[in-house]
């Protein structure tokens, strides 16, 4: 499908490849005009390769009907508690906590506390529920236990994000890391870099955040960053290691360092979607799972078994 995207001349936010510490979450995300072209981040790659470019196109800022970012309550208390670790001295200007025993029904007792949560709300900031900021509390408090983990996460920057050029396609690329060491900007001889990850139970042994990787292609996520901190910095990472949180009681914290060799199969996945996408800017055709007769029948198992019924039966 010809998507006939829209492109203004406003001047870019960001206009050379680089490190950019300054970028907020909502132009990062949502901005047609955060670099000098449409771009390809991480999540991205991973929609045009796991549905379709059309869908990739429809949830980018190329789309001017795009649909405004649903508030994903059920992701708050993971997100907050990522943020009051990365990001603690600025954790106050983005959160805020309602009180215990908070109700609106409760005009008078808490008109007070209606008030700021009103304005904390006009102000764009996410508000949760004071069960759920006690909640973040145990989490972080979970996260400090592990003496590896703040090793880990400390000494470098958060939510940085960086901008390149592929050098085989040209297209612009973008990367936000969770924290990015200063072990990069030092070139020693390990480079860690941490990412956090808030899992259901089932996803946190080992068993299931192998499950998880495979799902929510986090090799795929971390191949993306690891080629942006190398694109800009010079230097890639020596381990990837992924700080695992689990989002129920205990709150256990377990950490697993991916191997470079899946790695390796992320940045295969990634050549493949900087390819797709090169391609679709150029055409600007943007198309679904089948845009054109596909031959799709019964899965290979359906067909097996069906054969085979008919191999004993003998008829």
């Amino acid at each position: 499908m010809t998507a006939q995207t829209p492109i203004t001349a406003a001047e870019p936010l960001i206009t050379t490849p680089g490190a950019y510490a300054d970028i907020s979450n909502e132009d990062y995300h949502r901005n047609l005009h955060l670099l000098p072209e449409p771009s390809l981040s991480s999540s991205g790659a991973k929609k045009l390769l796991g549905q379709s470019p059309r869908h990739f196109w429809h949830d980018s800022p190329m789309n001017p009907d795009r649909e405004p970012e649903p508030d994903k309550v059920h992701f708050n208390i993971g997100k907050a508690a990522h943020d009051r670790i990365l990001l603690e001295n600025r954790w106050p200007d983005f959160y805020h906590t309602l009180p215990e025993g908070f109700s609106r029904a409760a005009s008078k007792k808490f008109a007070a506390e209606i008030e700021e949560a009103d304005a904390a709300i006009e102000s764009g900031m996410t508000v949760l529920r004071h069960e759920d900021g006690r909640t973040v509390d145990k989490v972080v408090a979970a996260i400090k236990r592990n003496a590896f983990a703040m090793a880990a996460l400390t000494n470098g920057e958060s939510e940085e994000t960086l901008a390149w050029q592929d050098t085989e396609t040209g297209i612009w690329c973008r990367a936000r890391p969770d924290f990015r060491p200063n072990s990069i900007i030092e070139k020693r001889k390990v480079r860690i870099v941490a990412d956090l990850k808030f899992v259901a139970a089932t996803h946190a042994s080992p068993d299931g955040f192998r499950r998880a990787i495979a799902s929510f292609g986090y090799h795929q996520s971390a191949a993306f960053y690891w080629d942006g901190i190398k694109a800009v910095y010079g230097d890639e990472p020596t381990h990837w290691l992924n700080i695992v949180v689990e989002r129920e009681p205990p709150h256990t914290v377990s950490l697993y360092e991916l191997p470079a060799e899946d790695i390796d199969r992320g940045k295969w996945l990634n050549r493949r979607a900087r390819r797709l996408f090169a391609d679709c800017m150029s055409t600007d055709r943007w198309p679904g799972y089948a845009d054109e007769p596909l031959p799709v029948g019964l899965p290979n198992w359906s067909r097996a078994s069906i054969d085979n019924s008919f191999d004993t039966s003998g008829e």
